[in-house]
């Protein structure tokens, strides 16, 4: 059994740790998308970045997820809008939905338009009960002018049709490949004149960051680093829980599985089929339980064996499960993430808490950050209250 995360195949060469003391204008906690997207904002904005991350590029949650680019936050939007207020929940939609817009535009400057899929994103309802639900979250989409459209039993593809089933189609979301995409927006980053040091691990100082060989001094510092945002920043340490989620692929099916990414059973179960035909899928949070918020590594082997039944029995896969792997994420107790100044420490921004919906959450963060940075004032900073 090969326990190697698809997405990191090949592996790219290590960029050098930081030896020495350097000094730039915001020193970024992290080499994820939160981290190179603020970055990405801040070089726009003609501020310098200096990013150091205690593994390589993508090569924590960012790098080890199941590849969607969903607008949104973590909740379904019906669900969202109980949960955060109608007009909150409609404003995170549409800044997602800019922020995926502005993502595609920044892939094809970068060179990686390929690492998308733009096939849009299936929900699936499992049985009529979940499928009144998937009746609601599309129209209440549809409600605040935000595109989604049903599919009845008989229009699901084959392999997932079943009595009392129906989906959900939102078109502008894809399929991603994260690595792919991240190691060609950290090359376009050092192109514009970013730093990015790996193997680096980092603690806050007065002056910025400390590192074992060396330090940042910046006047602004930015922990991006989701879970681990908590136990960096104490502001956060009951905040923001760290959460292992279980992934398998499998060997090439060498037939169609599904077009699109799928999320099922509210989002428990997620899969898509890479252009090479293999399967990916993740899920089975709920029976990991309460042993799931942890920030260790390793897997509860009972999840892997449910997932490996799951695309025998309700997906009808004939391919042997080639990968496992967990990637750890932060969650929130209110299913929202944290993007912003922390409260009492001038100078100091904390990113995380992406409940599983980094890919665009973390984008927009990135903007809000550096537009706070750079001019103390974001109209969506109050989206991702980090003092809320």
């Amino acid at each position: 059994m090969d326990n190697g995360i698809p997405w990191q195949s090949p592996p790219a060469p290590r960029r050098r740790s930081l030896v020495g003391d350097v000094t730039t204008d915001v020193a970024i906690v992290g080499g994820g998308v939160g981290g190179l997207a603020t970055a990405w904002h801040l070089a726009d904005r003609g501020i310098g970045a200096v990013v150091v991350e205690a593994g390589s590029v993508a090569a924590g949650a960012s790098g080890r997820n199941g590849g969607f680019l969903i607008a949104g936050a973590a909740p379904m939007y019906n669900d969202a809008r109980e949960r955060f207020g109608p007009e909150l929940a409609r404003r995170i939609y549409a800044a997602t939905l800019d922020a995926q817009r502005e993502v595609y535009a920044v892939a094809d400057d970068v060179g990686a338009a390929s690492a998308f899929r733009r096939v849009g994103m299936l929900r699936l309802a499992v049985d009529a009960a979940e499928a009144a639900h998937v009746r609601a979250h599309a129209a209440a989409l549809v409600e605040d002018g935000f595109p989604a459209r049903m599919l009845e039993t008989g229009d699901l593809p084959a392999q997932l049709r079943r009595p009392g089933r129906a989906g959900l189609i939102v078109d502008d979301d894809a399929a991603i490949h994260p690595v792919r995409w991240l190691r060609a927006l950290a090359a376009a980053l050092e192109a514009r004149g970013v730093r990015i040091y790996e193997g680096t691990a980092a603690a806050l100082s007065d002056a910025g960051l400390a590192t074992a060989a060396g330090s940042v001094r910046a006047r602004a510092t930015v922990v991006a680093a989701d879970a681990a945002a908590a136990a960096m920043v104490p502001t956060y340490a009951d905040r923001i829980r760290p959460r292992r989620l279980h992934m398998v692929a499998t060997g090439p099916l060498r037939v169609e599985h599904v077009r699109r990414p799928v999320y099922a059973r509210y989002g428990h179960e997620y899969h898509q089929q890479l252009p090479d035909d293999r399967i990916v899928l993740g899920g089975f949070s709920d029976l990991d339980g309460e042993a799931s918020y942890t920030a260790r590594g390793e897997a509860n082997p009972t999840v892997h064996a449910r997932l490996a039944r799951y695309l025998a029995e309700d997906l009808g896969v004939d391919a042997p499960v080639m990968h496992r792997w967990v990637g750890t994420v932060g969650y929130t107790d209110d299913g929202r993430p944290f993007a912003g100044e922390v409260p009492g420490r001038p100078g100091l921004y904390v990113m995380g808490g992406y409940c599983g919906t980094g890919n665009l959450c973390a984008w927009v963060g990135g903007r809000i950050v550096a537009d706070l940075i750079a001019s103390g004032s974001n109209p969506d900073a109050d989206l991702f209250d980090a003092a809320r």
